[in-house]
């Protein structure tokens, strides 16, 4: 019984994974559909899902408010796909805990790796991840960043020898997701102030000269999240007590208004 069990849990796996030759706007799991939502076999990384604490065994219960209970898999992959730049949030259960995560969807493309050209280009029938992952850097002709080589549907591990069967090669090409900073008087100033570090309890950050730093933190849709003010601020490193324990985990715009100048820094709330 425990056979057949194993055995149905890994043909629905290898179903339900991103396939050959897709293009999407995704966040960068795959899963499999059980009985509450789905359960992420695989975080991508590089992905926006990646971004977030969202890992393997976690179950997704729910997409914008609205349950995975009781569907099937297609239909749960298409509520967690969608445009490209488009923010969603997911609801989730890790170790008896249920979280919610804004996460920003991105450009996700999948490419078989066909074994034959794969083992050409080398000469050679077995690889490791490093290899797998120059030859589908190299052979992609475009932009898009490649994040990982997944063979059916699980993540080729970096110490571990394949043969160059069910091969997919996954890209990503994200979306810038903020607007430049603002011009002062017409002109773009040379910012004077670099973020150096964010966190649910601090913002920290360097000035090259003394005075009054205002630093605005905006979510992905660009509406503000706090601003925080720093009167009389030194040269070289400040850091500002804030309070993020509300925050939703995610991708930040940080922006730090000083002398004039305006300078802004996509970052990560965990």
């Amino acid at each position: 019984m425990k056979k057949f069990v194993k055995a149905s849990l890994v043909a629905a796996m290898l179903a339900a994974p991103i396939m050959a030759d897709e293009e999407f706007g995704g966040i960068g799991v795959t899963i499999y559909q059980i009985r509450d939502g789905v359960k992420v076999a695989e975080v991508i990384p590089g992905t926006p899902a990646a971004d977030t604490k969202l890992q393997a065994g976690d179950v997704i219960t729910a997409v914008d408010g609205v349950s995975l209970k009781g569907n099937d898999i297609e239909a749960s992959k298409s509520m967690l796909r969608g445009t490209v730049n488009k923010p969603l949030e997911i609801t989730y259960v890790s170790e008896g805990e249920t979280y919610t995560a804004t996460i920003r969807r991105a450009q996700i493309t999948v490419k078989d790796l066909e074994s034959a050209k794969v083992e050409s280009w080398y000469n050679k029938a077995e690889f490791n991840a490093q290899e797998l992952e120059t030859y589908a850097s190299a052979t992609e002709s475009n932009n898009k960043q490649l994040v990982a080589v997944l063979q059916q549907g699980s993540l080729v591990a970096s110490d571990a020898k394949v043969r160059a069967t069910n091969l997919n090669g996954i890209y990503v090409e994200r979306v810038n997701e903020f607007a430049p900073a603002p011009k002062v008087n017409g002109n773009m100033k040379p910012a004077s102030a670099l973020l150096k570090g964010f966190s649910r309890k601090a913002i920290s950050f360097d000035l090259k000269s003394a005075g009054t730093a205002i630093i605005t933190i905006l979510n992905s849709d660009g509406a503000e999240v706090a601003s925080l003010r720093a009167d009389n601020a030194q040269p070289g490193f400040n850091t500002l007590r804030w309070n993020g324990e509300n925050v939703p985990s995610g991708r930040y715009l940080v922006r730090i208004d000083h002398n004039g100048s305006v300078s802004g820094k996509n970052a990560v709330l965990k």
